[in-house]
This record gives structure tokens, sequence and C-alpha cells, in this order.
């Protein structure tokens, strides 16, 4: 299990390690993704208004090709090349954030984490940063001149594959040695709304509790302060000394879980991302591993 931490960073400490002395450069990371079913479009987006000297970070293009689910983690060689096109160092301090202030931008932060980049932070949020009238940029895109990015770390056990968690749910005596979280919405969860991918069945993996990924995050889509969200832990009787495992639907909203569970040190035995989620678990796992309801 992965101990490594998401680091939260408000507008104002942007700002603030924007001016700060380092040898390490600051780049901003647009981690900007949507649901299939939003008709926003994030590269459009990114052209019209971002941080300055922002790059965009392409969930839907850094992704393993080969496989029939979304957004499941790219080869280290891939992910390596794609750093390299955005013309990123492995000393940069790497601040990711997202349009919608906190949705897609912590599974980008994961992801560098676990191909081994140190320094990255989360900015909390994007539309906060905005209410301070902070710079932001709309000028025509420039020419990225390509580095050449060398990370030769795959931290394994930040990630969970379909095998694992399967030997984990199926079995009553692991499963109850393990917190595993559902980020998707409680409807979703419970079975009673369709999953937004079709042909989809809803429901949930055996022994998961359901926490939306909204319930830890405020109107403004900004981190719930720690004491709330230690109080939504206390809620679902999480236990502090078991590993966790966090889903979604594709692996993206899990992360949000991730970062609120890291925001208050509730990583003490590690925190894993299943990435294929729900998507994958719903297709593959046998149907006495699926529930219906809140059981």
């Amino acid at each position: 299990m992965s101990k490594r931490a998401i680091k939260l960073l408000s507008p104002l400490s942007y700002r603030g390690l924007l001016s700060a002395r380092s040898d390490a450069r600051v780049i901003p990371i647009d981690g900007s993704w949507y649901m299939p079913n939003n008709p926003k479009d994030a590269v459009r987006d990114f052209k019209t208004e971002r941080l300055p000297n922002s790059k965009y970070f392409n969930l839907d293009a850094v992704k393993d090709n080969k496989s029939s689910y979304p957004h499941m983690l790219p080869s280290l060689k891939q992910f390596n090349e794609a750093a390299s096109v955005l013309g990123l160092r492995k000393d940069d301090k790497l601040i990711i954030y997202d349009r919608v202030g906190n949705f897609s931008a912590p599974r980008v932060a994961w992801t560098f984490q676990t191909f081994g980049h140190d320094n990255v932070y989360l900015l909390n949020n994007y539309p906060l940063y905005q209410t301070y009238s902070y710079p932001t940029e709309t000028r025509p895109l420039e020419n990225i001149s390509p580095t050449t990015y060398e990370s030769e770390e795959f931290d394994s056990n930040a990630v969970l594959s379909f095998e694992e968690i399967i030997q984990i749910v199926s079995n009553p005596d692991t499963r109850s040695n393990y917190n595993i979280l559902d980020a998707r919405s409680y409807d979703r969860f419970t079975g009673e709304s369709p999953e937004p991918r079709p042909g989809l069945p809803s429901g949930h993996a055996l022994g998961a509790k359901s926490l939306p990924f909204s319930k830890v995050l405020d109107s403004n889509n900004v981190f719930l302060p720690p004491q709330q969200i230690k109080e939504i832990v206390k809620s679902l009787e999480l236990d502090i000394e078991k590993p966790t495992i966090v889903m979604c639907g594709t692996g993206v909203t899990a992360c949000i879980l991730k970062t609120a569970l890291d925001s208050i040190d509730f990583n003490k035995k590690g925190i894993q991302v299943y990435d294929g989620s729900w998507t994958e678990y719903s297709q593959r796992a046998d149907p006495e591993l699926i529930v219906k309801g809140t059981a």
C-alpha cells in the first residue's frame, strides 16, 4: 500500500510559491476532464484561458490504449514520452488543477506521483483562484520545446488490479481487513440510478462503503476542512489501522477520496486506487460479488 500523500495548495500559497527562490521551475498542469455526457471541451477551454505558463495533461490520451477500460494507467515508457512532449523535467514543481475545481486534477496528481514525480501539488482550487483576480493567461499557446523526461519508477503499491481486488472481496476474512470506499453517487452505488456509460449495470463491490466524492468538497468544490473530513470518516466507522482501497466509475474521482484522506493523514496503512474501478469490476466480477441496495 502506498503512503504517498497528495499535497493541497491554496491559491495564496501557490502565488507565494511562484515568488519563492528556488532552482526548480513551477509548472501549472491543467488536468481538466469531463464525463462523456458533458458537452464541455477541456482542450478548447484550456486554449481559451488557463494559469500562466500552463501545460495540458490529457487523461483521455495518456492512458493504456491497449485496455478496453478508460483511463487505465499508461506504461512507464508512454508516461515518460507524454511528459517529455509537455516539456517537463523531473525536478519541476507541478501545480495540478482543473476547471471544475477538484474533479479530474486529483487523478492527474496521483498519476504523476505514481510514476515517481516528487514535487506534485494540487491547487485547491482554480475557481477560487479566479475569485481573487489573480493572473490568468488568454494569449495563443506557444510551441513547446520537448525535453527528455526519464522516470524509472512506478509505484505498484499505489494501484490495485482487478485480480487483486477480487482476491480481497471474495474472502470474508480478507475483506474485513480493508476499508473499501466507492466515490460514485449513492444512487449508482445502490443500483437505483443507471451508470453514465451505456450498458453498464449499477451497484457496488461486495464489502464497499459509499462515500460520494461530493461529500468531501464544499459547494465550490474546495476540499472540506480536515475536521469535517474526520467527522465523515468517523461516521463511516473506517479504521485507520486498516489499508484503504478507493474506487469510482473509471478511477478518476476515486483520487478525490484519496486526497481527502491524505489531508487528514488517514494513510497510515496506505491507500490504493482500484484503477479499473466500477467500469471493469461490473463487467468482470462474478454476479455474487456485485451488490444492489445498501447491504
